[in-house]
């Protein structure tokens, strides 16, 4: 009786993990393990924030602190740590979770057309999205910056993360710009916001 109740646990727990992943939208190449170690000198510093950022999720979630990661190249790893990030943590509430709105992924770009879109041609599945983008206690906002800035843009993006902050909800937030380069393209309010929100 006492193994089965386990199992009951260990299985229920591993369900609502993977219910987790698919409720958050996480690419699917992103999801689970992800290695990832520091390729030189120069990456160990912010290798060590990310990763002391990941070990130490839980607080860092209650407490609604975010991560700025950022780097002028593609393909070095933005996506993958922030992926890593939110899967550590899923793997932290998948146990004791009921499902809550625990964590998503937004690819800013493609979010942005469908948000122009939705206001054509509304669509219930992408409310809910909404709605989990301003309630989720993790989110990743992929590729800021990649857009073109427009106010449009400018005041949806500052919408978002006015809402997140004053809700004290931790957003990870990657970019090929830095924080600077985003307050001279997006404007100094929404790099402002971002920077004290984050962990630096």
């Amino acid at each position: 009786q006492k193994d089965k109740s386990s199992c009951s646990d260990v299985c229920g727990g591993y369900r609502v993990l993977r219910a987790l992943y698919n409720l958050s939208r996480i690419p699917e190449r992103y999801r689970y393990t992800i290695a990832l170690k520091p390729e030189n000198g120069e990456d160990l510093e912010a290798f060590t924030t990310l990763d002391n950022y990941k070990n130490d999720v839980l607080s860092m979630v209650d407490e609604g602190r975010g991560l700025y990661i950022w780097g002028k190249s593609t393909g070095n790893g933005k996506t993958s740590w922030a992926c890593k990030i939110l899967s550590y943590y899923f793997r932290k509430v998948a146990f004791k979770s009921g499902l809550e709105n625990e964590g998503l992924y937004i690819y800013l770009p493609t979010f942005l057309d469908d948000l122009r879109q939705s206001y054509d041609d509304p669509d219930t599945d992408f409310s809910e999205l909404l709605a989990m983008l301003k309630n989720c206690k993790l989110l990743i906002i992929d590729d800021i910056g990649a857009e073109k800035s427009t106010e449009w843009v400018n005041e949806r993006l500052l919408s978002i993360i006015n809402t997140r902050m004053m809700k004290g909800l931790s957003t990870i937030y990657t970019s090929n710009c830095s924080l600077d380069d985003i307050g001279k393209r997006m404007g100094e309010r929404i790099r402002s916001r971002i920077r004290g929100s984050v962990t630096e």
